[in-house]
């Protein structure tokens, strides 16, 4: 790499101000760094284009020489990367089933609450009872005929204590 080399400003015919004067030493001195970094970067790009164009040179060179190994070669390496691709499709799909079915669900859920207060709406109007208010009034039935066994059950002991 170069090193830099400070250039000196010229003398003008007029007064610079001072201001003035430092901003364009700045910019002098900017460009000059700027312009070392593009040297430096051409260097780099250059050296890996020739490793690159030496390398393809030796392919060249080993398909010249044996055509057939590079074909089986390549075909190898294409096995390798359908089988990688094969699995990677098949975990995609797999993922995107669970994403649908979840979706599907939730769907499901919402078009079935809504539907379902529809419905309870309309019963309630027609004066009709819903499952849960039947269920509420089975277990009360329930209950009320626990409540009448067990009394029946004590009358005859009522009676018998009376009857004494």
């Amino acid at each position: 790499m170069k090193t830099v080399r400070k250039t000196t400003t010229p003398k003008l015919p007029f007064e610079v101000p001072a201001p003035v004067q430092q901003a364009l030493r700045n910019a002098g001195t900017e460009l000059d760094r700027l312009g070392a970094r593009a040297r430096s970067a051409a260097a780099k790009a250059e050296k890996t284009v020739r490793v690159a164009a030496r390398d393809l040179a030796k392919t060249g060179e080993t398909i010249r020489k044996d055509p057939r190994a590079f074909v089986e070669d390549v075909v190898e390496s294409g096995k390798g990367l359908g089988e990688k691709l094969g699995s990677d499709v098949k975990a995609r799909v797999q993922k995107a089933g669970k994403a649908a079915a979840r979706r599907a669900e939730d769907v499901s859920k919402l078009v079935g609450d809504r539907v379902g207060t529809v419905v309870e709406k309309g019963l309630h109007r027609l004066n009709v009872p819903t499952r849960h208010e039947l269920r509420n009034l089975a277990a009360k039935v329930d209950t009320l005929g626990r409540k009448i066994d067990t009394l029946k059950s004590r009358k005859p002991a009522v009676k018998a204590r009376r009857a004494r």
